[in-house]
C-alpha cells in the first residue's frame, strides 16, 4: 500500500474518508450519512441520519490543535448548552462518552481528533454585514463573555493563555535573536518599527486587568457566525483559550475593518458597541494595540511559512504602523 503522504489530494481524501466511517461507528446515530463538506485545515463531512436529524462531523488535522485545546472547547460548549440559550452547536458525546476521539486506521499515519456537533443552520454572517446584525453581533459576544465570566473551567481544563501577539508556540522569526534571513535583511528602519510595535503590543496586553481574564472563542468573526431567521448561531469554538474581552473584540473588529471597509467600518464597529453594551459594560482596554498584534503574528506567519514574500508584507505594513504610532487608529494596507 502507497505511503498516505505520497498519495495525490484526492488519494488521501479516499484514505480519510475511511477513516470518517470508522470514526462514526462510535457514536448511537441511526443509519449515518457521510457527505463531504469541506477540508479547509480541518476536513469535515455532513452526516444525515435515517430521521433527518443533521450533524458535522469533524476530523481536526494532526497538529494544528492539541486534544486538550479540543476537550476545552467541547467542555466549554457542554456548559453553554446546559447554562444559556446561545445556539452554539452542541457537542455530541460518543458511544463511550468521550466528546474528542482520537482516532486512527492502519492506512493513515497519525491519530486524527473527531469531534461530533450538531448542524448550524443558515447562511455566514459575512454576507449580510450592516448595522442590525452587527448590533446582533455584539449582544452575542457579551453573551459569551458574561456565560465564561460567571463559568468555573473543570479541572484539567486547558491552561493556555493568549497574552501577547505569540501565544501559541509559534517560533518569533522576525525579532529577537533567530531571525530568518529574510527578516535580517529588512532595512533597520523596519526592524526597529517592527519592534516598536511588539513593544506597544506587550505594553497594552500587560495592561490588562487580571481579573477579566476568561474563556473566549478567540475567532468569532463574521463568518464563524451564521444567520438563520434573524437569529445568530456561532460556531468554530476550536481556538477556545483563555484570554480576555478587548482580545476578543479586537480579532473580530479587525476581521471587520477587512472585509467591509475603513467608511463602513465606523458605523458597524458602533453598531456592535451598542449591541454589547445593552448587557455589559464595553472593555476599557483599547482594541487598536492587539490588532497590531494580529498583524505582527500575519507577518510572522509569513516569515515562517513564505519568507520570499516577507519583504513585500512589511514594506506594505510600515504605513500601517506609522499611522498607528501618530493616532493610535487602525488602518488598512495598500495592495
Amino acid at each position: 500500500m502507497k505511503p498516505f503522504h505520497n498519495l495525490t489530494n484526492p488519494g488521501k481524501l479516499r484514505r480519510l474518508r475511511q477513516l470518517a466511517d470508522f470514526a462514526i461507528s462510535h457514536y448511537d446515530l441511526d443509519q449515518p450519512e457521510l457527505i463531504y463538506h469541506c477540508f479547509e485545515t480541518n476536513l469535515l463531512y455532513r452526516v444525515t441520519t435515517k430521521s433527518g436529524e443533521r450533524f458535522i462531523l469533524r476530523l481536526a488535522s494532526p497538529g494544528w490543535r492539541t486534544l486538550q485545546d479540543l476537550q476545552a472547547e467541547a467542555l466549554w460548549l457542554r456548559s453553554i448548552d446546559e447554562d444559556t440559550d446561545i445556539p452554539a452547536p452542541k457537542i455530541i458525546p460518543a458511544r463511550s462518552g468521550e466528546f474528542v476521539l482520537p482516532t486512527s486506521i492502519p492506512s493513515v499515519p497519525d491519530p486524527w481528533n473527531v469531534s461530533l456537533m450538531t448542524w448550524v443552520p443558515g447562511r455566514l454572517l459575512g454576507g449580510y454585514l450592516n448595522e442590525p446584525n452587527l448590533e446582533k453581533m455584539g449582544a452575542l459576544f457579551s453573551q459569551l463573555h458574561q456565560h465564561s465570566g460567571a463559568w468555573t473551567p473543570p479541572a484539567g481544563f486547558s491552561t493556555r493563555r493568549f497574552e501577547h501577539w505569540l501565544s501559541r508556540g509559534e517560533a518569533n522569526s522576525i525579532l529577537g535573536n533567530d531571525l530568518s534571513p529574510e527578516a535580517a535583511a529588512l532595512p533597520p528602519a523596519s526592524r526597529d518599527l517592527l519592534e516598536r510595535m511588539s513593544n506597544r503590543v506587550e505594553a497594552a496586553y500587560a495592561a490588562i486587568d487580571r481579573a477579566d481574564l476568561r474563556i473566549i472563542h478567540c475567532d468569532l468573526w463574521h463568518d464563524n457566525i451564521k444567520i438563520h431567521h434573524g437569529v445568530l448561531y456561532p460556531f468554530d469554538f476550536e481556538d477556545t483559550v483563555w484570554g480576555f474581552r478587548a482580545h476578543d473584540i479586537a480579532m473580530a473588529m479587525l476581521d471587520l475593518l477587512e472585509t467591509a471597509g475603513e467608511e463602513r467600518y465606523p458605523a458597524l464597529l458602533a453598531a456592535f458597541r451598542r449591541g454589547y453594551t445593552a448587557l455589559m459594560d464595553w472593555p476599557i482596554d483599547p482594541i487598536e494595540p492587539l490588532q497590531i498584534g494580529r498583524m505582527l503574528w500575519m507577518i510572522n506567519w509569513v516569515a515562517r511559512n513564505q519568507s520570499q514574500w516577507l519583504g513585500n508584507m512589511v514594506e506594505r505594513h510600515v504605513p500601517v504602523f506609522e499611522h498607528f504610532e501618530k493616532t493610535g487608529q487602525i488602518i488598512l494596507p495598500k495592495e
